[in-house]
């Protein structure tokens, strides 16, 4: 045998022990995952088995879980199949509505779910989702804007407040905290005037504290009075002919949105047309929208509120 040839013998010798090695660490490697998934799924009981036990269980074992009676829950599960929701290969549609039911109603964290249902993160995050899309074709069926027939509220019709019988509701912004991922280029954007990371979220709200729209997804700079226009460009938020909404001191006042007034101490004289901005565009400078707009007004927004309030 040759040089050449034992060289060769070696050589194949070597690759064999290396595509044995590789299998063996494969090997390995499937069976400790397999134990891990093992370890972390380890209740006897499946997902489709814990949810019907729930449901099936006392009428408080429901609602102590999902914030709603067994009633209501099925309810909701007619309703959310209607809209489309189906089942999600192994997890049934009790399990979707168990899963969204538990993160809104109870704050629970994805890893508490995961480990009540059995399921990894990603099958949960998948069906919570599915819901959230159902939910949201949900909207137009039970929120809907007052139009312009809106009937008069029954505070409003109070001999103290005949003067705002037109306002329809109320609006005002409101800051929840955000976590932006790490790697986002835009990240300073979600910093508000606090230093907070935060997105601002337009609410709507009727005298009897229902919230009728909700403008989110903002970041946390976003001047509320942007974040308005940008509501009323888009179509999903409008405001009926002769009636308007109260907001406070960060919106213009404009014919449609009735800000506070606040003395400056200048004379009703000195008070004019010209003080009355709209809307504005994108490149206004957003701190006039605090300053002289809200200047002009008939009333002051904030102290309609707290009397309105006081008087529910």
């Amino acid at each position: 045998m040759s040089d050449g040839d034992d060289l060769s013998c070696d050589g194949s010798s070597s690759d064999d022990l290396s595509m044995e090695a590789a299998t063996w660490w494969y090997n390995a490697a499937q069976i400790c995952a397999a134990e891990w998934k093992e370890l972390k799924h380890d209740r006897k009981m499946s997902g489709k088995q814990y949810i019907m036990r729930q449901l099936n269980s006392h009428h408080m074992v429901c609602y102590d879980n999902y914030r709603v009676s067994t009633t209501n829950f099925y309810r909701l599960y007619d309703e959310l199949r209607a809209k489309g929701l189906q089942c999600n290969g192994d997890v049934i549609i009790e399990e979707h509505v168990g899963m969204f039911l538990q993160m809104i109603g109870q704050g629970s964290t994805m890893r508490k779910i995961t480990e009540d249902f059995q399921h990894s993160e990603e099958t949960v995050s998948r069906c919570i989702r599915n819901v959230l899309q159902c939910v949201m074709l949900m909207k137009s069926d039970y929120i809907k804007l007052p139009g312009v027939d809106a009937p008069i509220h029954p505070k409003l019709k109070q001999s103290q407040f005949l003067l705002f019988k037109d306002a329809l509701d109320a609006i005002d912004g409101t800051h929840i905290n955000a976590f932006p991922p790490s790697g986002e280029t835009f990240k300073e954007r979600w910093r508000d005037r606090k230093g907070n990371m935060s997105q601002n979220v337009m609410a709507v709200v009727d005298f009897d504290g229902n919230f009728l729209y909700v403008g989110a997804g903002w970041e946390g700079s976003a001047h509320d009075n942007l974040i308005l226009r940008k509501s009323l460009q888009r179509g999903n938020f409008s405001v009926p002919p002769g009636r308007y909404y109260l907001v406070d001191g960060g919106y213009a006042n404009t014919p449609q949105f009735l800000s506070p007034y606040r003395d400056d101490g200048s004379s009703d004289d000195e008070v004019d047309s010209n003080n009355v901005t709209g809307l504005g565009s994108d490149d206004e400078d957003e701190s006039q929208y605090s300053g002289t707009a809200t200047q002009v007004g008939g009333a002051m927004r904030d102290r309609i509120r707290d009397m309105l309030w006081d008087n529910r």
